[in-house]
């Protein structure tokens, strides 16, 4: 980013992130940017959709960088009203996940990605959608929705949130069935979980598609048929050592579009948040891309 372009700057904040420490990251990066030559700008979400509401007017207003400073969800909502424009994204990381973040090289320590807000990389990134809901990472049916649906209705959030929920659903999960159209192959089976994928990892550094690219202009789709759960432990080291792939288990397709027929699931993901399914659901790579700051 230039020394120009960077001098206005709009920060949008969850301030219940990081474990409510949201609104503190005001203190510390505000004074960093100004002495950078910076003018910023910020607000605090109030209710849900508001981000997207906030991005799009900061937009309009020609802010030369918008910024996410929250988990995934904050970053999925500020990408809404910036998909299809001029206006870059940044990214502050401070969820549980930050599966965006962590997929554009973007640090976790809130010093250095601030640093990244001035001297990263300007990426043009695809944007998948499942029906009419956009997503930048991950879309999905199956077992990673149900913890998605659970984790939205927890008291606490976090890894070790996450790691509980894991293991205690994949105890009592049902396999579902599916039939769906990837580039016209059709498919029909029970299934643990299919990920639609445009980033190759949920967030955590969990690879569930490690050879997705966010710039080819295809959708990685990730099918995990339903296997003996003595195969857990082996999955879950798998989503960590990139090896999904390799399981006997899985199957994986690259596809510029998918057909989803029929589903035994009312619900579904995307970046880690739950939604309601409608069928027959169609996943596509989205006509507008967005901008994004990135640090490789």
């Amino acid at each position: 980013m230039t020394q120009q372009n960077c001098r206005n700057i709009f920060l949008i904040i969850n301030k219940y992130a990081g474990h409510g420490k949201g609104d503190k990251v005001v203190e510390k990066i505000i004074p960093f940017l100004n002495n950078n030559g910076c003018k910023v700008e910020y607000a605090f979400t109030e209710k849900p959709g508001h981000a997207t509401e906030l991005s799009a007017k900061a937009s309009l207003e020609n802010f030369g960088l918008v910024v996410a400073v929250g988990g995934d969800g904050t970053v999925n909502e500020v990408a809404q009203g910036l998909i299809g424009t001029k206006t870059p994204m940044g990214i502050i990381p401070m969820g549980s996940g930050n599966g965006l973040a962590r997929e554009l090289g973007i640090s976790m320590d809130i010093s250095k990605s601030v640093q990244i807000l001035l001297e990263g990389k300007t990426l043009e990134i695809d944007v998948c959608r499942i029906n009419n809901q956009r997503f930048l990472c991950t879309s999905g049916i199956g077992f990673d929705a149900q913890i998605a649906e659970k984790m939205s209705k927890a008291s606490s959030r976090g890894f070790m949130k996450y790691i509980q929920l894991v293991v205690k659903e994949s105890i009592l999960f049902k396999p579902l069935k599916f039939k769906m159209k990837i580039d016209g192959k059709t498919l029909e089976q029970s299934v643990f979980l299919i990920t639609f994928a445009n980033a190759s990892q949920f967030g955590n550094n969990a690879f569930i598609a490690p050879a997705a690219s966010m710039t080819d202009g295809l959708i990685d789709v990730v099918v995990v048929k339903p296997f003996n759960k003595i195969w857990l432990p082996v999955f879950g080291i798998g989503l960590f050592t990139k090896i999904i792939p390799r399981l006997p288990f899985v199957d994986c397709y690259k596809a510029q579009q998918v057909e989803l027929e029929m589903a035994e699931t009312s619900i579904f993901h995307f970046d880690g948040e739950p939604g309601k399914l409608k069928i027959p659901a169609k996943i596509s790579i989205d006509n507008e891309k967005i901008w994004v700051r990135c640090g490789k």
